[in-house]
């Protein structure tokens, strides 16, 4: 297994709303907890505590930029799951940056031996 950076970084938990479609959670038949989510529209909703002016998303546990996990990691929403690990497959993600820098944290550099 490889190092994955997001269990010392939770930045993005942090930075993002968390919207989803409304049909994930749990009530309807998906796997995201219900009660742990709060609507945003008719047909999205959003984990709670993502929605508003110091965005933290409530399923996420221990301190950014040192160790965190999610609470929900096996049953998170598609937007969570599909979020993409700097710099895996050799691609950068710009969105990720921008959340590591809010929160005081550096860029994630390439693998060194990714490195020409």
């Amino acid at each position: 297994m490889s190092y994955n950076p997001c269990i010392s970084c939770g930045a993005c938990c942090a930075f993002f709303r968390a919207s989803f479609y409304w049909a994930e959670i749990d009530e309807a038949g998906g796997t995201v907890p219900t009660e742990l989510t709060q609507q945003v529209s008719p047909f999205m909703r959003a984990m709670k505590g993502t929605f508003g002016g110091k965005p933290r998303c409530v399923a996420l546990q221990g301190e950014i930029g040192k160790e965190v996990g999610c609470s929900i990691y096996e049953k998170r929403s598609s937007v969570c799951r599909e979020f993409p690990v700097a710099w895996e497959n050799g691609i950068p993600n710009e969105r990720c940056d921008k959340a590591r820098i809010a929160h005081g944290l550096e860029p994630l550099q390439p693998p060194l031996d990714k490195v020409a």
